[in-house]
């Protein structure tokens, strides 16, 4: 059957400044010019940052009741990004902004309700399984929405700014976090979460309606999600782009779990140095998150990808070399760096490889491979550092990473699909 949507062109962003100028507008005239786009922004800006005080709570919550339970409740939050595919398909048959709105709504009726009845375990587990299904569901719809939103040129800015929004989630977010449920307790933190995601809802409702694009489609869901697939295994770029992403995230995410040994082992670091190293990462990702969003667009994509793995494997060998905290701290911050950049052409080249009525399936699998790597990188790292110690670990998870390379430059070579240029939907009356 086929979709039927009502248009306009994309929109561009009006200037009297020279025309060389026009093509690369700043961070701040962008979210000034483009208010549909600023209206995404501000949304996943406040809901990644309610998200961070809502998953320090949850750890904080089911701790009491052991590691094993806290590994639970984390694998829940993690485990349905594996439907990427599938929320892909989704997020290209039905309207984007009503997606987006009624996935981050029905977070904050979860979290609300966290807010009010703290349940046991076995009621809050299928509650936060059921809040990852609606993040996983409207990812793609928020990634593909940009190109209906932003004008061509301005892209790789625009994708800098919602990585900027969502890496809050991994400072502001455990900070407030931590202070809100060490001083109110964990339902006052919860309902903080609620209200980012209600007013996250709020702020969508306004950009008017992302009808989806016109093509046949499959008569079922599961159709079109095996149509997503096939065009992945044919389009060069998406095929890399999943492979290259797999290897990638599978040996970089190696220091998720080493990092503590490596500061309290070989390091002597504290608690608290550990900590430190830790928000260093974040501090890379907020700082390339910051700068790209100023100059992303003087580079292309594939610069950004293969720049930031190659930064990213440098930051994870430097921090396994490192002769003290001050260095570990600086690889930390380099590997952040490189995981901004690496987000950043990704998310690029997929606007560019991939024809707009594709773009959500093309989005969820590209993710869920991350997602998946990211499992098959804890099933692997503890052994890894039992047998090898966390300094060496760190040195073949960044080796790993720049092995992923290869995967990534003959694809990338390639020139982008030739497609119309996007279109965007009247406003809401």
């Amino acid at each position: 059957m086929t979709e039927s949507s009502t248009s306009d062109p994309a929109p561009s962003v009006p200037s009297d400044r020279p025309a060389s100028d026009e093509r690369k507008p700043s961070a701040l005239r962008l979210l000034r010019d483009l208010p549909k786009f600023r209206g995404i922004w501000l949304s996943k800006s406040i809901s990644s940052t309610g998200s961070g005080v809502g998953r320090i709570a949850l750890v904080l919550m089911v701790a009491p009741s052991g590691p094993a339970a806290v590994a639970l409740v984390l694998a829940g939050t993690a485990l349905p990004m594996l439907l990427g595919p599938l929320a892909g398909a989704v997020a290209d048959r039905v309207d984007q902004r009503r997606l987006l709105a009624a996935t981050e709504a029905g977070q904050g009726v979860i979290y609300a309700a966290l807010a009010v009845t703290r349940p046991p375990l076995p009621v809050l587990l299928p509650l936060v399984i059921l809040a990852a299904l609606l993040q996983t569901s409207g990812m793609p719809a928020g990634k593909g929405a940009v190109p209906r939103l932003v004008p061509q040129q301005s892209r790789p800015q625009a994708n800098a700014l919602l990585s900027l929004g969502t890496n809050l989630q991994i400072i502001l977010g455990p900070a407030l976090g931590g202070v809100l449920a060490g001083l109110s307790g964990v339902s006052v933190a919860f309902g903080v979460n609620a209200v980012s995601f209600a007013i996250s809802a709020l702020l969508l409702t306004r950009i008017g309606p992302l009808p989806p694009v016109a093509c046949p489609r499959a008569a079922t869901l599961m159709g079109d999600t095996m149509t997503g697939l096939r065009h992945a295994r044919r389009n060069a770029a998406v095929r890399g782009l999943t492979l290259g992403t797999f290897v990638f995230v599978t040996f970089a995410a190696i220091d998720n779990v080493a990092l503590v040994f490596l500061v309290k082992g070989p390091l002597h670091g504290t608690s608290t140095e550990y900590g430190l190293v830790a928000a260093t990462f974040g501090a890379g990702m907020i700082g390339a998150s910051v700068a790209l969003s100023a100059f992303a667009a003087r580079r292309p994509a594939v610069f950004w990808l293969i720049g930031g793995i190659i930064t990213g494997g440098v930051g994870a060998v430097l921090s396994g070399l490192a002769p003290d905290i001050a260095v570990g701290c600086v690889g930390q911050v380099i590997g952040g760096i490189g995981n901004t950049a690496d987000l950043v052409g990704t998310d690029t080249l997929i606007q560019q490889h991939v024809p707009q009525e594709m773009l959500g399936r093309a989005y969820g699998i590209v993710y869920g491979g991350d997602q998946l790597a990211s499992i098959a990188s804890t099933v692997i790292a503890a052994p890894l550092i039992a047998l090898a110690g966390a300094r060496m670990a760190f040195v073949i998870a960044g080796a790993g990473a720049l092995a992923s390379l290869p995967l990534l430059l003959p694809t990338l070579r390639r020139n982008p699909e030739r497609e119309p240029e996007p279109l965007l939907a009247e406003p809401a009356p």
